[in-house]
Formats: structure tokens, sequence, C-alpha cells
């Protein structure tokens, strides 16, 4: 093994290993997913983060700004809905229509979040 593949094993080891220390996964790093939930108003994760309450599970939560993409690195699954008071359907158009942001991913909203509710589980 050259001294350059040692390396990049030791310090891929090592940060496996502190993650593994704070309980997030070593793929929600590489993917640059914070731990907990976080909103963000532009697409691809960018412009200003917001960061879910998850403490607050079954109550219907505001976003103070709408948000375009998120990510998600949590135990519990977080409902996004695209009017205020977490209505279901598009935005002017009523329907059954909302978003579930898993616990372990990223991804864009088909339209801007303005309202969310966390499960009191992963289910």
């Amino acid at each position: 093994m050259t001294r350059g593949k040692l390396a990049a094993l030791v310090t891929s080891t090592a940060a496996a290993a502190a993650l593994a220390g704070v309980g997030l996964a070593p793929q929600a790093s590489a993917a640059g997913i914070l731990p907990g939930v976080h909103f963000y108003t532009g697409t691809g994760q960018t412009g200003t983060a917001q960061q879910a309450d998850l403490g607050k599970p079954g109550a219907c939560q505001e976003l103070s700004a709408p948000a375009l993409s998120y990510t998600a690195a949590s135990n519990q699954n977080v409902d996004v809905f695209f009017k205020p008071g977490c209505e279901t359907g598009a935005p002017g158009k009523a329907g059954d229509l909302y978003f579930k942001t898993g616990t372990l991913n990223m991804g864009n909203f088909p339209y801007a979040a303005v309202s969310y509710r966390v499960h009191a589980d992963a289910n």
C-alpha cells in the first residue's frame, strides 16, 4: 500500500469513527447532510438554512421563509406542506398533496414549502 493510500485510509477511518461517536452515519456526512432536518430557501440545498424543530412532534409548524429544498438525517420523518397550517394540496389547489422527507436523504420540493409536521416515530 502506498503512503498516499494509507493516509487516505487512516483519514477516512478516523472520520467514520468520529461520526459514529456522534451518532451520524458516514454516508450522511459524505453526502453533506447535517444532523437533523434542514430547509433551504434555494434549490439544491442553497440559500438560507432553517433547522426544523424536531422536539414538537405532531404540532404544525410554519417556516420563517418558503423552502425549496431540504436535507434529512434524523430518526423522525417530517411531513412538509405547500400551504400554511399544514394544509394538504398544491398552492392554490385543493387536494391531498404533501411531501415526506424520510430519515436520511435530500432533495428539492415540487413547490415552495411553508409548513411542516414532525412524526413521533420514523414511520
